[in-house]
């Protein structure tokens, strides 16, 4: 094999758990990264074919190997989602840093809560790779947009009016995942925003 068809082999296997990582730090091109992936199946299954007509063995072993990894995300078997979804926290953890700049960028809602201080709003939403979804970070000092509704305080639910789509952060639950410290990403279909701006 040519170090061309190691390379390819290479960006294929890696790239599904790649782009998790990617995900919120290189968003603009996120999907051309998308389709850049799925483009060099093409040359990589003439390769593969190329290896097994030639019985070189050695060469079949890799690219099945590379073609297991390449289509194991595909399948949402729950070791593998739940390694993307980590690779994807690193990303965001890289992403945030330093919190305090990241936090400035914020559309934050500061409110009372049984005396305390408390803090709520909308950091950012991508869908550049999901076309039917978006994304949505969420800051919360309180964690209650992950809690379920009959624990959300009337305070919290207050400064939630703020941020839309209200159906979905006011009054729905077990949407949240939660990311790092106070940061929490919702994933909302288009559809539900009903009206509400997209942002």
């Amino acid at each position: 094999m040519t170090r061309i068809k190691y390379l390819l082999a290479i960006f294929v296997a890696a790239g599904g758990y790649a782009l998790p990582l990617l995900a919120y730090s290189f968003e603009a091109s996120a999907g051309w990264l998308v389709w850049m992936f799925l483009a060099s199946w093409i040359p990589l299954f003439f390769f593969s074919l190329s290896a097994l007509f030639r019985r070189n063995w050695r060469a079949v072993a890799v690219f099945s190997a590379t073609w297991v990894l390449a289509l194991w995300p595909l399948l949402e078997v729950e070791p593998v989602e739940r390694f993307r979804f980590w690779l994807l926290v690193q990303g965001f953890r890289i992403h945030t840093s330093p919190v305090e700049d990241y936090l400035s960028r914020c559309r934050l809602t500061e409110f009372v809560e049984k005396g305390a201080k408390q803090t709520v709003g909308e950091c950012e939403s991508n869908g550049g790779v999901y076309d039917n979804a978006a994304y949505v970070v969420f800051y919360d000092t309180t964690g209650e947009i992950a809690l379920p509704v009959s624990q959300r305080t009337p305070e919290w639910m207050d400064a939630m009016y703020h941020y839309s789509p209200k159906k979905v952060l006011r009054d729905s639950e077990d949407r949240a995942d939660h990311l790092i410290g106070k940061f929490y990403r919702i994933i909302i279909d288009h559809d539900e925003f009903d009206g509400d701006t997209v942002y």
